[in-house]
């Protein structure tokens, strides 16, 4: 009799074991709703802790299952915190000083990463990507000229897709980031200024999800006048393309050889095309760029707001080029 006493009472204690443990999980999940509803602040810096260590964190077990399950969250997926903004996890940024000098982040990418051969990654799988293609500033527009009437606004974003299908041409297979980088901004309450935070941590998820990765093309459009972004050669317009090299990186050499060599092989076929490289760096300007995450993230300004879209379509051919012969050389 006393060993079925014994079995109800080890029962009914593992019973309430499992109901404290139950109600400890209901409570931390309404807690996070409950700080979403009241805009509760914590430090930003937990995304950008989230992305350098995202490739060590699983969040495979029963818990993070159960709390991804209720409140439809990625736990430990940065990209997510930063599309959803639940503010109980995610910091609504201060506002950024434009004129402040911004300090570089850790790299995404491992020092010895930007030392492997690409050979090695293209020989995989030769449908794999090995180009990601993104526009920090998504928003900036060429000249609508006829394309108004369509409705159709010539950004850079267009241009990331012309090259897109350019490099497939070429047997180059890439990847254009899509994600809205303004609305982005909206929904964390962020300013401007953070958009270059944003397309790393979007690049980091590139790169996790597809570790074929190995050139990231970042495409601008400069704000100066068409007489400083237009060139004829051969008959035919181009606009204008400037480099950008970020002196706060801290492996802004290794950036710099990587841009040189694109920039000579791209004046070398199309002379005057290359505005040259700017090194930019100091107060007041980001100074980094995202070129910290990889030697090979290559920021191109091309052409101006008084830009046609079909001049930059030649430039797009240009480019295409200059991608194409330096790939092929990196294979060699």
């Amino acid at each position: 009799m006393s060993k079925k006493k014994d079995k109800k009472k080890s029962l009914l204690k593992k019973v309430k074991i499992f109901f404290l443990v139950f109600i400890a999980m209901i409570s931390f999940v309404y807690t996070i709703k409950f700080l979403d509803q009241v805009n509760l602040q914590v430090d930003d810096l937990f995304l950008e802790t989230l992305v350098s260590k995202s490739n060590n964190l699983k969040g495979e077990g029963i818990s993070s299952n159960i709390v991804n399950y209720v409140i439809d969250l990625e736990f430990l997926n940065p990209v997510n915190l930063l599309k959803n903004n639940y503010r109980g996890l995610v910091k609504e940024s201060p506002t950024i000083d434009e004129n402040k000098e911004v300090v570089a982040t850790d790299p995404v990418v491992k020092e010895d990463d930007d030392k492997e051969d690409p050979k090695d990654d293209t020989d995989k799988n030769d449908s794999s990507p090995i180009v990601y293609i993104f526009n920090t500033h998504q928003s900036e527009e060429y000249a609508s000229k006829n394309l108004s009437a369509h409705n159709i606004k010539p950004t850079v974003l267009l241009a990331s897709y012309m090259l897109q299908e350019k490099l497939e041409k070429e047997g180059i297979n890439s990847i254009v980031e899509e994600s809205d980088i303004l609305e982005l901004l909206r929904i964390n309450n962020w300013n401007y200024a953070s958009s270059y935070k944003i397309t790393k941590m979007l690049m980091a998820q590139a790169k996790e999800d597809n570790p074929s990765l190995i050139y990231f093309i970042d495409l601008h459009r400069d704000s100066v006048s068409r007489d400083k972004t237009t060139i004829t050669i051969n008959g035919k317009t181009y606009a204008k393309v400037l480099f950008l090299l970020g002196l706060e990186n801290p492996n802004h050499e290794e950036s710099k050889k990587v841009i040189s060599r694109l920039n000579e092989i791209i004046s070398s076929k199309y002379p005057g095309l290359s505005k040259g490289i700017y090194e930019k760096g100091g107060a007041g300007v980001d100074g980094v760029y995202n070129q910290d995450f990889s030697s090979r993230c290559i920021l191109i300004e091309v052409g101006g707001v008084d830009n046609t879209i079909d001049e930059v379509s030649n430039t797009i051919d240009a480019i295409t080029y200059m991608l194409t012969t330096y790939i092929g050389e990196q294979n060699e």
